[in-house]
């Protein structure tokens, strides 16, 4: 019995590279997302923490000193938040990416599947067809 070969196997092969590298690149994007959240978490912890030391400051430097650690901190977290809104864009754009990559890939698969299954079909023919002239041939007296 020949091999099947599916004359578009390169094709399929690259755009599983296709699609590797857009699982690559989402991961990258994620981990960007996730190490930006993780920041902002800290952010209001310590925001959480100097509101818990604030409250039993009673000096005026060090409530001064508080009050400009609050501006601080709510600049840290606007600038986060801006950042985590760009890269939460990214990321969609990468699942999209993903997404397509995906696509393409089990549209092909499919065609391979259909393939592979029509050139079972033939073989089994070609198989049925070889039996019947060997059993016709031996039945059949020369003449």
């Amino acid at each position: 019995m020949k091999k099947f070969e599916f004359s578009l196997q390169k094709v399929l092969d690259f755009r599983e590279f296709q699609k590797k590298q857009a699982e690559t690149e989402l991961g990258k994007a994620a981990g960007e997302e996730a190490k930006i959240q993780r920041t902002l978490d800290t952010v209001a912890e310590c925001r959480i923490k100097t509101v818990l030391e604030a409250d039993n400051m009673h000096n005026i430097f060090d409530l001064y000193n508080a009050s400009c650690y609050f501006a601080l901190l709510d600049q840290r977290r606007d600038q986060l938040n801006e950042e985590l809104v760009k890269a939460k864009i990214i990321a969609d754009k990468k699942r999209e990416i993903m997404r397509e990559a995906m696509k393409r890939c089990k549209v092909l698969e499919t065609l391979r599947e259909h393939r592979i299954n029509a050139w079972k079909k033939e073989q089994i023919k070609a198989e049925e067809d070889a039996i019947d002239d060997i059993v016709t041939s031996r039945f059949v007296s020369p003449s």
